[in-house]
């Protein structure tokens, strides 16, 4: 214990004062009426009932099991045989271990246990939270920053407020720990933005709830209100700036919403009609697979069914909804292109675009804006890197948040300004064409445009990049390949990617690049070409770097399928760096589009 809290002291002494000094008055359990007949133990009950975290489940045994036997887990790190009430433990030197540990969630099973009559658990349950109340209040008292970190705050809020039947009218400390509680997350100055802001605010209403503080409760469903209009944009999608975070943003506003029905509350219809359009949005960024793309922090598995009846369509391969989009752009930062909802070829068939753009959004967001992430004929072969964990300064983390493990145009010799905007220059959208260009001018000396254009009907991509620097130097155009792909270059311009019998083919125009392919292994040594699938597990693939040594470049890609693999194609006009017209031929027809700085044309489709 005492080497925990040496290592800690740097950080505990260099801690922002702000984040231990309340402007706000806190009045005492007697100022508040509160006292022990008094609190809502019917509402404890309820509130039990509802959350991964707090519901008793198919795991609550076993984890109870694992509890008696002294082992602490907090998935998905591994079990912990230490002393429960050590409260600077950090036995993985992982910051998220450390979270979990002081939401007290983990103690869950006893309070199971205790409700169903058992004493022991009971007691066992008063003690571990008697000693963190000793250790850990008043909040400037913590030895661990995360005792009062936010989000933690709100979920131990939680835990301890649905404790409220396995206490009795002699344990005093615990009605003082509510109100420690209730204070903290009433005082504005203690609360964030985004999910862990949600989980502070949803801490309050629980507290208060029990309580029966009138107050503190209107106070927590009044920023509920106002924090779901900020959090999703007037089309549904999510500020974190993550696929996987929308969805879990969506899962838990929607326990938000239970929460306040069970104590007879409701969402004004605004902030409900938002929440709907977050569950219709993530059915329309879905891959066709029904998987989730990996775009910001968040794995690429499968989407939660029951968030909303679109969503559900989607994730079965049946769309039922007529004149569903195939485009859709959000204020929030993406732009998604499909080529159909199954109509004409197999739903898991269809081609699904990504591309990023927007202001920065912080919290669970990469340096990833201007990138672009393809699917097609019934696979990801385009992508980025992916999740490694939310240890800050841990390499593999450093690298998925870097433009490294982005498809997307770099200069290694200038600086990039993360925190830039990058702006939507233009879109359209057609039934036969969809495009979007943005700018990215937060290089030092340097702009970068990129307009992607998607044909439908024939899945075909042309991505047009166009940078201007003051001087020569070195220019990226970065592809990270999806896992399992091999990669070849089959002309002087040409790659061929290859999985499984599919086929793409990549053909560059313009200024024409040399070519690096890396395939990463676990010899090379390297972060490039790496992508991180889950929690602290990367897998190796492999990363073209298109290169340029030019003071202004201008590229033009054209990204077909095998459908169209005798692909003809020829550039019959151009103006360097302001427009070009292109013609596609193949076997069944010849497609003409007239490239122009303001507007994107087909010109004939015969």
């Amino acid at each position: 214990m005492m080497t925990n809290w040496l290592k800690r002291l740097p950080r505990f002494l260099s801690r922002r004062v702000t984040a231990r000094t309340n402007t706000y008055s806190s009045p005492t359990p007697q100022e508040l009426g509160v006292t022990y007949p008094g609190l809502n133990f019917d509402a404890a009950r309820r509130q039990a009932k509802l959350g991964r975290d707090y519901a008793r489940t198919g795991r609550t045994v076993q984890q109870l099991k694992e509890l008696k036997k002294g082992r602490v887990v907090l998935p998905p790190h591994r079990a912990w045989e230490g002393n429960y009430t050590d409260w600077v433990a950090d036995p993985f030197n992982d910051r998220n271990w450390r979270f979990q540990f002081h939401t007290l969630r983990w103690i869950n099973p006893y309070l199971w246990d205790a409700l169903a009559g058992n004493e022991e658990s009971a007691h066992e349950w008063q003690r571990i939270v008697h000693s963190w109340a000793e250790q850990n209040t008043p909040p400037e008292r913590a030895l661990d920053e995360y005792a009062w970190m936010d989000m933690t705050d709100g979920n131990r809020a939680i835990q301890i407020s649905i404790g409220a039947p396995l206490v009795g009218a002699e344990d005093g400390w615990y009605i003082d720990l509510l109100v420690q509680h209730r204070n903290w997350l009433f005082d504005d100055t203690n609360i964030v933005p985004g999910n862990h802001g949600l989980h502070q605010n949803l801490g309050l209403f629980v507290v208060a709830t029990v309580l029966n503080d009138e107050i503190g409760i209107n106070k927590a469903i009044e920023r509920l209100t106002n924090q779901v209009i900020e959090a999703f944009d007037w089309n549904g999608l999510n500020d974190e700036g993550s696929i996987g975070y929308h969805q879990m943003n969506l899962i838990w506003w929607h326990q938000a919403q239970q929460r306040l029905k069970l104590e007879g509350h409701s969402f004004p219809d605004e902030a409900a009609e938002r929440l709907n359009r977050a569950g219709h949005a993530l059915g329309l960024l879905l891959l066709p697979d029904g998987t989730m793309p990996q775009i910001g922090d968040g794995n690429r598995g499968k989407a939660r069914r029951g968030l909303h009846p679109f969503l559900d369509q989607v994730i079965e391969g049946k769309v039922r909804e007529k004149d569903t989009p195939t485009y859709q752009q959000y204020e929030n930062g993406l732009t998604v292109f499909r080529s159909g909802w199954g109509q004409t070829r197999p739903f898991n068939k269809e081609a699904h675009t990504i591309v990023r753009h927007g202001r920065d959004l912080k919290r669970h967001s990469h340096d990833d804006r201007g990138s672009i992430h393809i699917y097609t004929q019934g696979r990801r072969w385009i992508t980025d890197g992916g999740f490694h964990s939310y240890q800050q300064n841990d390499p593999d983390r450093i690298y998925t948040k870097s433009r490294l493990a982005h498809s997307l145009i770099d200069l290694p010799q200038q600086d990039h300004n993360i925190g830039g905007d990058v702006p939507v220059l233009l879109s359209e959208y057609t039934d036969k064409l969809h495009s979007v260009e943005t700018l990215d001018a937060n290089f030092d000396t340097a702009t970068w445009r990129r307009r992607v254009v998607f044909l439908p009907e024939e899945r075909i991509w042309i991505i047009w990049d166009r940078v201007c620097s003051d001087a020569e130097e070195l220019i990226l155009q970065q592809w990270l390949i999806d896992i399992g792909i091999d990669v070849r270059q089959t002309l002087e311009n040409q790659l061929t990617l290859h999985s499984e019998g599919e086929e793409l083919g990549m053909q560059w125009f313009g200024d024409q690049p040399t070519f690096d392919i890396a395939r990463n292994s676990p010899k090379t040594g390297s972060k490039r070409g790496l992508i991180g699938v889950g929690w602290k597990k990367m897998k190796p693939t492999t990363s073209v770097h298109a290169l340029f040594q030019t003071k202004q470049l201008e590229s033009i890609v054209v990204i077909s399928g095998s459908n169209e693999t005798s692909l003809g194609v020829e550039i019959t006009f151009r103006d360097p760096m302001h427009s070009f017209d292109l013609e596609l031929r193949n076997l069944s027809r010849s497609t003409q589009l007239k490239f122009r700085e303001s507007s994107t044309e087909i010109l004939q489709n015969t």
